[in-house]
């Protein structure tokens, strides 16, 4: 019996999606937030009304969803040590800052300042899955020993991921391999490591 093939109902759904999605980005960036709205973005992607309400019925939904799909998902990685899990995290995190649309995340970090929903949804993508990543890599160092009596959630992030939206944003230096790799140690430091690795740092050692 031959093998079924995915009807073309899927391939036009899949390709309204990508066309949704970047007609949102292209329309953010022309015109900001405030100036995007659904009928625009339904003229520019060349879908109906019913298509793009199906998938995001509203706004804010839509203007994450296009955002999101730019920026590398969050996956905890279960590397068996806590140096490994916070390298996997940090790496993840520079991943994502190098994906990032400056064009667009800035303006939207404005408007999220005074949108009670859009700040919401923000946090719900992107935040809340690093919090539930760092809270998971506490938890199994703790198990193993590792850890002690060590900070969860959103202050954990703020200690392990600060210094790489620092120097990121603040000093707008690349986060180089071997950055990461003291981001690393200093961020077992930071959440209470039992038996910590010291940092030493070489001479050729780029910052």
């Amino acid at each position: 019996m031959a093998t079924p093939t995915a009807g073309p109902g899927r391939h036009r759904s899949a390709a309204a999606d990508e066309a949704i999605l970047a007609a949102t980005l292209d329309l953010l960036t022309e015109r900001g937030y405030g100036g995007l709205t659904m009928i625009s973005v339904i003229d520019r992607a060349g879908v109906s009304s019913a298509t793009l309400y199906r998938r995001w019925p509203t706004k804010h939904d839509l203007v994450v969803a296009a955002l999101a799909s730019v920026v590398p998902s969050s996956v905890d990685s279960d590397t068996g040590t806590l140096a490994g899990d916070l390298a996997a995290l940090l790496g993840s995190i520079a991943a994502s800052i190098a994906a990032r649309r400056e064009d667009v995340a800035e303006g939207l970090a404005i408007e999220a300042k005074h949108n009670a929903e859009l700040a919401a949804a923000l946090r719900e993508k992107f935040l809340a899955p690093r919090v539930a990543q760092i809270d998971a890599i506490v938890s199994r160092a703790t198990e193993r020993g590792e850890l002690c009596a060590s900070p969860t959630g959103e202050m954990a992030l703020s200690l392990v991921a600060g210094p790489v939206y620092h120097r990121a944003f603040v000093l707008g230096e690349p986060l180089t391999p071997a950055f990461l790799r003291r981001a690393v140690a200093y961020a077992q430091h930071g959440l209470g490591i039992i038996t910590a690795p010291r940092v030493v740092a070489t001479p050729n050692d780029p910052r």
